[in-house]
């Protein structure tokens, strides 16, 4: 009886495997979705280079605009101290 136990469990095991599958291979719908993924993430990290530039850019024409702000308000201070 004891034979008959492990034989039947051991064919449950292998047909379990065989019904199930070691590996799973993706289908192409699959396939597809994951190259629309990496299409969507290139896109995306382009996207977000092209607005770290644009933030850079536009912090450094801020930085400027400031010093000229500065030297405009001192110029300003200057001119207004010669007048009184």
């Amino acid at each position: 009886m004891s034979k008959t136990i492990k034989m039947f469990a051991l064919v449950s095991v292998v047909v379990s495997f065989l019904l199930i599958g070691c590996t799973r291979y993706a289908s192409e719908d699959e396939l597809k979705a994951l190259d629309d993924q990496q299409t969507a993430v290139k896109k995306a990290e382009t996207k977000l280079a092209d607005v770290q530039k644009e933030r850079r850019d536009l912090e450094t024409k801020l930085a400027d605009k400031q010093k000229e702000l500065k030297l405009v308000e001192e110029e300003k201070s200057a001119v207004e101290s010669r007048l009184k």
